[in-house]
């Protein structure tokens, strides 16, 4: 009988070895994509505050019904805020939206002025707090000029007055002309000469070199050019008067101009002043851990050529106010942090007048009470006459 050969024991084989190669490498690989992703955020909210973004309208809101004095549409945050605004719609339709006449959770019925013709339920509309395209919607004359620059030429509207005291309108970051046509009529009104600026990388202006906002660092030379333009056609004093980014830039103007001494007045609504706040507030509302906000802070420094924010914030109330400013401020702003502004405000009652505007958004204190913000306006203009 033939003995039948055991068969070998089967030999595990030891993997271990080959488990901590992995574990190895995937802390590796975490350790090198870790830094790239977060430099790729922290990079996309530094572009998210100088990346150069128009803003244009939108026909998007649909009416729902239209009647003699009143009009139905889809209920947004906006529409359904209280104040005065305006629909538009093509080729160039528009009626001025006033008071809430109901609300619900799906639309708004909203009383208006103006003539409907051509609106109809079904059309699309543009929700509008600019209000109006120009000067002439207000009725006023003006003309288109060309301002000379170290950029280029670069496009403003004048309205003529008397005097020799000029108004200088900037608008902010994305906006354009048309964001100064608000306050406008009362400005014609006080008779004061009226020059609403562009600046580098508007649409119709010459781009900056990176094509990218500076945060008022090199556009102030843009609002000097402007106030050269305005010398040279007659005016000896200035009132600044800034919208959100705008406000950044008649600020870096009085640091650095040399016709600052020239200002007799600043006017500033909802302005960017603290940077470093902005970024703060919009990251804890977009849920940012505060280390990526604090690095993407420190990317826009960079891409700025600025050691940090500080040297673009105008945070320091003793040397960056020393005009005479009257200071819009809506509490529901969710662009600029309101708190920081008051503070601002608060630390040289001596130089600013702070209008705070209850329920107001980003640079929409006109529309929130037009009457209330013209009374402010004129008493603080009405001086310099």
């Amino acid at each position: 009988m033939n003995a039948v050969a055991a068969a070998p024991l089967a030999v595990p084989v030891r993997k271990s070895g080959r488990r901590w190669k992995i574990v190895v490498y995937s802390a590796i690989a975490l350790v090198l994509l870790v830094p790239v992703a977060v430099v790729g955020v922290t990079w996309y909210f530094s572009s998210q505050a100088l990346q150069v973004s128009p803003d244009h309208p939108t026909y998007k809101l649909r009416v729902l019904a239209i009647g003699p004095h009143t009009v139905e549409v889809a209920r947004t945050a906006d529409t359904v805020r209280p104040g005065t605004y305006s629909l538009q719609w093509l080729p160039s339709g528009r009626i001025t939206l006033g008071s809430v006449v109901s609300a619900n959770q799906n639309d708004v019925v909203r009383r208006y002025t103006g003539n409907a013709r051509g609106l109809r339920a079904g059309s699309l509309v543009h929700f509008d707090f600019w209000m109006y395209h120009s000067p002439a919607d207000l009725h006023l004359s003006y003309r288109s000029v060309k301002v000379p620059d170290p950029l280029g030429l670069m496009p403003a509207w004048f309205v003529p007055g008397h005097g020799s005291t000029w108004v200088l309108i900037v608008h902010g970051r994305g906006a354009s002309l048309t964001e100064g046509m608000r306050p406008l009529l009362t400005l014609a009104s006080l008779g004061f000469p009226v020059l609403d600026l562009s600046y580098r990388n508007d649409l119709g202006a010459p781009a900056s070199p990176d094509h990218e906002y500076h945060l008022g660092a090199s556009e102030w030379q843009d609002v000097q050019a402007a106030a050269r333009y305005a010398q040279a056609h007659g005016a000896r004093h200035f009132v600044l008067y800034g919208f959100s980014m705008g406000g950044s830039l008649v600020e870096s103007f009085l640091h650095h101009s040399q016709l600052a001494g020239r200002v007799r007045a600043v006017v500033l609504d909802a302005p960017a002043l603290n940077w470093s706040a902005v970024f703060d507030f919009r990251a804890n509302q977009l849920s940012v851990p505060g280390p990526i906000t604090g690095l993407a802070e420190q990317i826009v420094a960079w891409r700025l050529g600025v050691a940090n924010l500080d040297q673009v914030n105008q945070v320091n109330p003793g040397a960056d106010f020393k005009v005479r400013t009257l200071l819009f401020q809506g509490t529901a702003d969710t662009s600029v942090p309101p708190s920081a502004n008051m503070a601002l405000a608060r630390a040289r009652p001596d130089l600013v007048t702070y209008v705070q505007v209850p329920g107001a958004e980003h640079t929409r204190s006109w529309n929130s009470n037009p009457s209330a913000y013209t009374a402010k306006l004129r008493a603080f203009l009405s001086v310099l006459h």
